[in-house]
């Protein structure tokens, strides 16, 4: 099965490109005119928001938050500092009310309430400030989604302890659906290529009743949360008397999202894999979900690895032989377990989505869950225990330091990847940019969107990034210059066996006899050699005329894909 690195790898990340005009001077060319060098994105930002919450009243609330960032402030800055607040609130629970019963503290659910609307309002801003600045990326929906996959279980673990679920079956339960509501989000999207939020969806209402929730806690107190309806509102028609309020708010999120959220996501997915698309899905390869689209049972089974963590979180928490369940903080520091592998499982759809990637099953994420899962149940297979509790508490130590480092780990070659490729930094952008009145960019080109791309083995040692004016010091030449001098002297050296032609510099034939090509189908493509090169003049991409490049560029510039992120 694929792993990160099988989605950074140079195939997979050139389809993250974008568009790139850059002057021929940049290449170490004789001729300094501009010519369009146009690298074809794969990306574009797909999103629908049929909130009317979110269009008749945040929207004007995110926009006047937005206007205040300064243009030097990177959107994925933003998106970490909304984020902060969501580790300081975890934080302060873990030290308040780390047992999960809850405080009479009201100022500690009022800044829990006030974190989770500031990260709600970072949350959505960040794009606005990408697209004020130019600085829009497939590595900013990456980073901005992978970040709300860790919320989901933090964010769970805040709302269980202000209700005073303590450490019991509910809740987990109240861990655990929120990742579930992550995780078909991502598949459908992977499978769509829009994120859809319907008309009550959890990134709008779902926080806003999280944050309601937390003042009303604030207010009332955890205590509140722990009266039955009928001592809370008295004899309401429809709704059980002697239920706990706590578990009324638990049991109606649930079916929300059985009802509603799951069975959207299925019938999107279906609708997508069983009728023409209204868009087009580019995964080229030879699983390519283009040229051979999975069908709906295939796509199906790729919720199998949420089911199967569920399934192992369960036998495990909730198994009698456990001493998970019984206080000291243990379900804490199995929600931040939670948090870490489900954020890498969740997070490996994201990446897989962005490269066109095969759909990534993660089962060895699973596997640190299956150990403890089986050996807390052998007693029921007239085995000896293989986990008693002095160890199991040794395994939970472990297991999250051992899964917070994988996740820091693969973050780190996820995002070097991406910035080293698309020649960005992650936390800083330049400065001025487009927010600035009177701006004008300056052109840029990646080499190796030269006539060879190189292969997967050379992508590293041969990515450079040039800018306009190119540098005076000296060096060794160009990449693509090499390139083009050895194609040059393979051209000459052909000649000079007596094959019946000559090869001019701008890559006419001569000498009466039929030119044989000496260009792949790829470099005839992109406009090295080929058809314009007996008039005209060097072609930023090799020795071939401009005819080359200038009809890849308009071929590119007639396509209705979209380049870069809406």
């Amino acid at each position: 099965m694929p792993g990160v690195r099988h989605y950074l790898d140079l195939h997979h990340l050139r389809r993250l490109e974008c568009v790139v005009l850059a002057p021929r001077s940049n290449l170490g060319l004789l001729e300094a005119d501009p010519l369009p060098v146009v690298a074809v994105s794969e990306y574009a930002y797909s999103a629908v928001d049929k909130s009317p919450v979110s269009q008749y009243i945040m929207r004007h609330w995110w926009t006047w938050t937005a206007s205040f960032a300064p243009p030097w402030l990177a959107p994925n800055a933003i998106t970490v500092i909304g984020f902060c607040a969501i580790l300081l609130n975890t934080a302060t629970v873990a030290l308040v009310a780390g047992d999960l019963r809850g405080s009479e503290n009201g100022w500690v659910w009022a800044s829990c309430a006030a974190g989770l609307f500031f990260y709600q309002t970072m949350d959505n801003i960040d794009g606005k400030q990408a697209r004020r600045t130019g600085t829009s990326s497939p590595m900013g929906e990456l980073f901005d989604h992978g970040l709300d996959t860790l919320n989901c279980p933090l964010g769970a673990l805040i709302q269980a302890s202000a209700m005073a679920l303590g450490p019991s079956s509910l809740a987990l339960l109240c861990i655990l659906v929120p990742c579930w509501s992550m995780y078909v989000s991502t598949w459908e999207e992977y499978h769509t290529g829009t994120l859809y939020l319907g008309f009550v969806n959890g990134p709008v209402e779902g926080v806003l009743l999280a944050v309601l929730i937390l003042v009303w806690t604030a207010i009332k107190g955890s205590s509140w949360w722990l009266l039955t309806v009928s001592e809370a509102f008295g004899d309401v028609a429809l709704l059980p008397s002697s239920w706990r309020m706590s578990h009324l708010v638990i049991a109606f999120l649930t079916i929300a999202f059985l009802t509603t959220h799951l069975p959207l996501c299925l019938w999107n997915v279906y609708s997508q894999l069983t009728s023409p698309p209204r868009r087009p899905l580019t995964r080229p390869g030879r699983h390519s979900t283009t040229l051979n689209p999975p069908s709906p049972a295939e796509a199906f089974q790729q919720l199998l690895p949420i089911v199967g963590f569920s399934v192992l979180t369960v036998m495990w928490v909730l198994s009698p032989q456990s001493v998970m369940l019984e206080g000291g903080g243990k379900l804490v520091e199995f929600a931040l377990v939670v948090c870490f592998l489900f954020g890498q499982l969740s997070s490996k759809i994201i990446l897989a989505h962005l490269t066109k990637g095969l759909f990534p099953f993660s089962w060895p994420l699973l596997i640190p869950l299956a150990i403890p899962a089986i050996a807390v149940n052998t007693p029921y297979l007239g085995l000896p225990s293989l986990l008693p509790p002095t160890l199991e508490a040794l395994y939970l130590h472990l297991l999250l330091t051992l899964s917070l480092l994988s996740y820091t780990l693969s973050a780190h070659a996820v995002l070097s990847s991406f910035c080293g490729y698309l020649g960005i930094s992650c936390l800083t952008i330049p400065f001025p940019n487009k927010a600035v009145e009177g701006w004008v960019p300056l052109p840029t080109v990646k080499l190796h969107q030269s006539a060879r791309p190189p292969s997967m083995g050379e992508y590293g040692a041969q990515e450079e990034v040039e800018t306009y004016p190119p540098a005076s010091a000296a060096g060794r030449a160009p990449l693509a210059l090499d390139r083009v001098r050895r194609w040059l002297d393979s051209a000459a050296s052909s000649s000079s066996r007596g094959d019946g032609s000559s090869l001019g510099v701008n890559g006419d034939a001569g000498g009466g006899g039929r030119k044989r090509s000496n260009t792949s189908e790829r470099e005839r493509e992109v406009g090295l050699g080929g058809s314009g090169g007996a008039a005209g003049a060097p072609s930023p991409l090799g020795v071939g005329g401009a005819g080359g490049a200038a009809g890849q560029a308009g071929r590119i510039a007639g396509s209705p894909r979209k380049g870069g992120r809406a």
